[in-house]
């Protein structure tokens, strides 16, 4: 066979499994929200419940993932900047059918559990899991498929195609070739599509009204004000996450890892805890109480961002999958809400977008993909400037007390001498 012949049928495959990987994240986002939609009622039955039933499920699930799924693991996304350093094993092993069902069965049951976490990070390995059971590739190309499928997942998951193949670019694949910018065009596409087909075409966060969003040169104050005040929480929220996630020299994480089962039963509590000091609001990704205040108009309490904020990282703590990603959005959304309290006259909407763009560039360090996604989750290109504004600024902050919280976790996974080969 020509190696022409090949590439083309290498690239019909990727195609195909495009249109796959659209259907899987569309399934698993009803799995995800039936998952929410179980803790809901249980927690409206009978809140005190929770103090028993999110540690216990944390407990189980973290001895499904240490005894059954070792490499289902985490958010799903640090992993992608590892591609390139892991050997062919752990990459295998990370990027495997099996890593992909244990993170759909124990993301499943974190946030059937309440945990304030969410399925974007682990769409990511799972798509890109199923990009790498492609057959007869070289390693190089796997690899590359894997980092491109990373993208197609962001895409598919929060029905973003220009986000989640700027996110591709501009956190994995780094450099791109015009052939291969034309492969991910139409993954993208193909995915986006066929999760459309199922889900609808309606955008992450609905459609916002766009007199909401008309605004005038004072926006540029309060972008630049909220802008550096999630670039200062998204370094505090990246400093805390990596402190309770990464860091092995304290003796007390090197206790929680000896004793994950009680470091799980621990963390549930606390999780159950903040969840009912803030009548429920902490738990889960935060997406539809988010896309409640912002269609309503109305102000979430003040204690939405800080129930979030610590609720997520109690979470992660407590050593159960799931991502962070759209819990991101969900703080940023609460610093906006409390900001608009010092200047309510211009609309609530204003302050969300600002506020999501904001902490998400903060947390990622990627701000054109923070733009871009917010941009496209909201349908509101009319407030872009803006959003760049809030964005620049909130990345420009966080950068100067270290790299991104996603960045940081890669060391969980790889020799911290070849942490350099990641970045």
């Amino acid at each position: 066979m020509k190696f022409s012949e090949l590439k083309n049928e290498l690239r019909l495959q990727f195609l195909l499994l495009a249109v796959l990987v659209g259907l899987a994240s569309a399934l698993f986002t009803y799995a995800v929200n039936f998952a929410e939609w179980i803790f809901h009622r249980l927690f409206a039955f009978n809140p005190i419940a929770m103090y028993f039933y999110t540690p216990l499920v944390f407990v189980a699930t973290v001895f499904l993932l240490k005894k059954y799924f070792p490499y289902s693991d985490g958010s799903g996304l640090p992993q992608g900047y590892a591609v390139d350093v892991f050997d062919e094993e752990r990459l295998r092993k990370t990027y495997s059918i099996r890593a992909a069902v244990g993170k759909v069965i124990l993301t499943f049951m974190s946030i059937s559990a309440g945990a304030s976490l969410g399925k974007e990070g682990p769409t990511i390995q799972i798509c890109s899991s199923l990009f790498a059971q492609l057959r007869d590739i070289s390693d190089g190309k796997r690899r590359l498929l894997i980092k491109l499928g990373a993208g197609v997942g962001v895409a598919a998951a929060f029905n973003t195609p220009i986000g989640g193949m700027i996110f591709a670019v501009e956190e994995y694949v780094k450099k791109i070739s015009p052939h291969i910018a034309t492969l991910l065009v139409g993954a993208t596409l193909l995915a986006v599509f066929s999760s459309n087909m199922i889900l609808g075409h309606q955008p992450y966060l609905g459609v916002v009204n766009p007199q909401n969003l008309v605004h005038t040169w004072h926006i540029t104050g309060i972008a630049l004000l909220i802008g550096a005040i999630c670039g200062l929480g998204g370094a505090l929220f990246t400093q805390l996450m990596v402190f309770m996630s990464v860091n092995k020299t304290w003796v007390v994480n090197r206790w929680r890892k000896q004793h994950y089962l009680l470091n799980a039963l621990i963390f549930g509590l606390v999780v159950a805890l903040i969840g009912n000091l803030t009548h429920g609001l902490s738990f889960g990704n935060g997406s539809s109480s988010t896309m409640h205040f912002l269609d309503s108009g109305e102000n979430a309490p003040w204690y939405y961002a800080s129930g979030k904020f610590f609720g997520a990282i109690a979470s992660v703590s407590a050593g159960v999958p799931g991502g962070y990603f759209s819990t991101a959005l969900s703080i940023g959304a609460g610093v906006g809400d409390l900001i608009h309290h010092i200047i309510p006259s211009v609309p609530l909407a204003q302050f969300y977008l600002l506020g999501m763009a904001g902490f998400l560039a903060a947390i990622t360090q990627s701000p054109i993909t923070a733009v871009a996604m917010v941009v496209e989750m909201s349908d509101s290109s009319q407030f872009s400037l803006p959003i760049l504004l809030s964005c620049f600024v909130a990345s420009l902050i966080a950068e100067q007390f270290g790299d991104s919280v996603y960045h940081q976790q890669v060391l969980n996974y790889i020799d911290p001498k070849r942490y350099k080969e990641t970045l």
